[in-house]
């Protein structure tokens, strides 16, 4: 969906998925297992002038990318509602009251009172839920603004698809920034630990983005969950972890 640009109206800005998410494994609600879709979902940002022509990306400055930013949303799969935010089971607490005393006819009763406080929202899609924009060739050697989310978890299974939505940052904190552009990606399931499939193979476009200075953690092989693995060998397991290791320590080295 393009929608005009009040800031430069003869332009008109355009959303597409250049890679969707296929699925994920839950993270919960702790902070510290934090499970990433897989494929990272990649977004691109075409500019077209008034009228309609893509505007030259190959002319040095012809698109401020510093002000190109792009968020994330979970949705619904029908794309009607919003997910973002999910009641956290671990704030949902029984409180005891004070006894309160009833005399009825010649009985004296203590009522005990159990207040149950609303639980506490928290987000279900973690993880960095804005990306600023990147210059980079695609995988035909043209140029193209790209928007990467290699991080993105969400802490409860499902079917959801992702809303994104284009801004130009305002040069002042106190102007709105309207929203530009919308896309939203194919639905994807998130899995409960014991069924999730396991990661896959990284995809040629991310390897071109993370040979581009995209920090877009990389796997060689495709990695079973969990309870698959359990019918690996140990040196087929130990060989999955060196790799896991080895693509980790790929990343730290990289230079962004």
């Amino acid at each position: 969906m393009a929608v005009s640009d009040c800031f430069a109206p003869r332009r008109t800005y355009e959303l597409t998925m250049e890679q969707n998410p296929i699925h994920a494994r839950m993270c919960g609600f702790g902070d510290k297992d934090r499970r990433p879709m897989d494929p990272p979902p990649i977004v691109r940002l075409t500019v077209r002038e008034g009228d309609g022509s893509p505007v030259d990306l190959n002319v040095p400055g012809a698109v401020d990318i510093s002000q190109c930013m792009v968020m994330a949303e979970l949705f619904t799969v029908d794309q009607a509602q919003s997910c973002s935010l999910v009641a956290n089971p671990a704030t949902t607490t029984i409180i005891p009251a004070t006894p309160e005393v009833r005399t009825i006819g010649d009985s004296t009763m203590s009522i005990l009172h159990l207040a149950v406080p609303p639980p506490i929202s928290t987000r279900n899609l973690t993880g960095s839920t804005g990306a600023s924009g990147d210059l980079l060739k695609d995988l035909t050697g043209n140029y193209g603004i790209f928007f990467a989310f290699p991080d993105l978890s969400v802490r409860t299974d499902g079917m959801y698809t992702l809303k994104f939505s284009f801004v130009m940052l305002p040069e002042s904190p106190l102007v709105p920034s309207p929203v530009l552009a919308t896309v939203f990606s194919a639905p994807f399931e998130i899995f409960h630990a014991k069924r999730f499939p396991g990661m896959i193979k990284s995809t040629p476009l991310s390897k071109m983005l993370f040979d581009q200075g995209v920090r877009i953690p990389l796997r060689k092989e495709t990695r079973v969950g969990r309870n698959r693995a359990l019918v690996l060998s140990e040196p087929e397991t130990a060989k999955q972890d060196a790799d896991e290791i080895e693509d980790i320590e790929e990343m730290d080295g990289k230079e962004v």
